[in-house]
């Protein structure tokens, strides 16, 4: 494993875990906590929690889970190849939020498109990837990523070849050797349990969502 836990602390997260301020704004496919994936993620969450690699991690409350549909811009990342071309560096946060809401209205819904889990991924956390189910799952979701990003100025580098995940955790230290122990048992536990078990499902509807902190994805404007 090629792990890079902590590398969040200082930005999204305190030393002890605890969440800080980093606002921004994407478009996420938050889990219904009343299907079968929410449950499958929460069920592995839960495992990661009691792993003994828990205390180097801070795991995501249940309301955010979510799969991201396209990244939008963080406040604190004012960097070209991660802001929206349409506004400069240093454009208020405020502005772009009611940039996005009028392009999002011109959005085309996205269709029907089903995702399998495919592995557990570890590198600056912990997230469940995904992979589409078909080709015609892959290339609908990737047309549609190319239509927003035509409305929204957003091309992020690696566009093409975006991983689409279910994130569970940020590392908030680096694991000593028990606990890297322990992370490569429930990867191996989990990846195998992909291969003999399939599972499939719909994803969720996306939304644009505007945050504070990781903690929260709200559907709904918050004041800047």
């Amino acid at each position: 494993m090629n792990l890079s836990f902590g590398r969040a602390v200082g930005r999204k997260f305190n030393p002890d875990g605890s969440v800080r301020r980093f606002p921004g704004n994407t478009f996420i496919c938050l889990l219904d906590h009343d299907s079968d994936v929410y449950m499958k993620v929460k069920e592995l969450k839960d495992a990661v929690a009691c792993s003994k690699a828990g205390s180097c991690l801070t795991l995501l409350p249940d309301e955010s889970l979510h799969m991201t549909a396209i990244e939008g811009v963080c406040d604190e990342v004012r960097e070209k190849q991660y802001w929206t071309d349409r506004f400069p560096l240093d454009a208020p946060l405020s502005e772009i939020d009611d940039f996005f809401e009028s392009q999002w209205r011109k959005a085309s819904l996205l269709g029907d498109v089903r995702m399998r889990f495919d592995q557990l991924w570890m590198d600056s956390g912990i997230s469940i990837v995904l992979y589409p189910a078909s080709y015609e799952d892959d290339r609908r979701i990737r047309d549609w990523r190319d239509e927003v990003s035509a409305l929204t100025g957003l091309r992020f580098p690696g566009h093409d070849r975006y991983r689409f995940h279910i994130g569970l955790a940020y590392g908030i230290r680096m694991p000593d050797t028990k606990e890297k122990e322990s992370l490569k048992e429930l990867r191996f536990w989990f990846d195998k349990k992909c291969r003999q078990e399939v599972f499939e499902f719909l994803v969720p509807r996306p939304s644009l969502t505007f945050f504070d902190d990781m903690f929260f994805f709200s559907k709904q404007r918050i004041a800047r």
